[in-house]
């Protein structure tokens, strides 16, 4: 699931790309955030489970607002290091959140990051069209099509 989660990540951003950045940073009605502004906070999320699991310093929170190739350069690597840990991680090991104050295993923490980029991945998906630009496949039966 997290190799769908990274090629869906992908596909996503691709759709963006038709986006100018007028229109990435741009915040209609229904909308609680500019597209720009929600794949940031996607972003974040997965770079900052990715290195809480892994034992790792969580100072990317301290870091200023990423532009559109910033957000894909952590996108890409978020997307091989989630695959990484769910592969080598055992499920049942134990990671602290600090902004939850408590430990979680790796399982729940793996399962949020893509329960939560999905969310994400979905609000953007159906903004796409107000600024002219078609909505992306997300279904994963795609990957599996692409993949022979």
């Amino acid at each position: 699931m997290h190799r769908f989660n990274a090629w869906a990540n992908h596909k996503i951003l691709v759709g963006v790309r038709g986006l100018t950045p007028e229109q990435l940073d741009q915040q209609q009605d229904g909308m609680y955030r500019s597209i720009l502004g929600v794949l940031r906070h996607l972003a974040q999320v997965e770079l900052g489970y990715l290195l809480l699991i892994r034992g790792e310093s969580s100072e990317w929170m301290n870091t200023g607002p990423w532009n559109l190739h910033q957000v894909e350069e952590v996108l890409e690597e978020t997307g091989s290091g989630l695959v990484e840990v769910a592969r080598t991680s055992a499920a049942d090991a134990t990671f602290h959140i600090p902004w939850f104050e408590r430990d979680f295993t790796v399982f729940q923490g793996l399962g949020q990051v893509l329960t939560h980029s999905i969310n994400h991945r979905a609000d953007v998906n159906q903004w796409l069209p107000r600024f002219g630009v078609d909505s992306t496949q997300q279904d994963y039966i795609n990957l599996v099509l692409s993949e022979g």
